[in-house]
């Protein structure tokens, strides 16, 4: 069974393990999003969000035999939206604080099928409202059909496909979703 829940401090070395092993498993697949190990996402972005609690996990208990727990998957719920988020006719009008926008949202390919993502996504919805936000925003590849149908039938609106600016990407067109909680 999954269990979502904000990463704790001592699960830091987890978290890098798992973003590396995302980074190495979907290169140059037809599920590749550009991540690259030391790149992005950055050991910086990771540290700070789970430093933040800005960081939801889906945990696998370990087996019987005392194996660790395993990350199959995660995301970070910030307050950062990329250069060119501004530009987005949002419906909801909500002060920085009160925005969630989720980045570096991913499953372990040895787990695609299982529900994990929309465990992750619909416990991270909960976690958001408890957390006092008011709407969650992200950006996704437009030709990323598997996550764009994961997000609509969550309850994301497609605001369209837009420009931003990643440093690692340049300026790019994503298309944009939003869900008011």
């Amino acid at each position: 069974m999954l269990e979502v829940r904000k990463a704790r401090a001592d699960e830091l070395d987890a978290v890098f393990d798992f973003y590396g092993q995302m980074a190495d498993q979907m290169e140059d697949t037809d599920f590749d999003v550009q991540w690259r190990r030391g790149g992005h996402p950055s050991a910086e972005l990771l540290r700070e969000s789970v430093e933040a609690g800005q960081m939801i996990i889906g945990v696998l208990a370990g087996d019987a035999e005392g194996s660790h727990p395993v990350i199959a998957s995660a995301m970070v719920v910030n307050h950062e939206g990329s250069p060119g988020y501004e530009a987005v006719p949002w419906a909801v009008d909500a002060a920085p604080e009160c925005v969630g926008v989720l980045h570096v949202v991913a499953t372990l390919p040895a787990y695609h099928g299982r529900g994990f993502a929309r465990q992750l996504l619909t416990r991270g919805i909960e976690i958001s409202r408890a957390d006092g936000l008011a709407v969650l925003r992200l950006d996704t590849f437009p030709h990323n059909k598997r996550a764009r149908s994961l997000y609509e039938s969550c309850g994301f609106e497609d605001r369209g496909d837009w420009t931003v600016y990643y440093p690692a990407l340049g300026d790019i067109q994503v298309s944009m979703y939003e869900l008011p909680l």
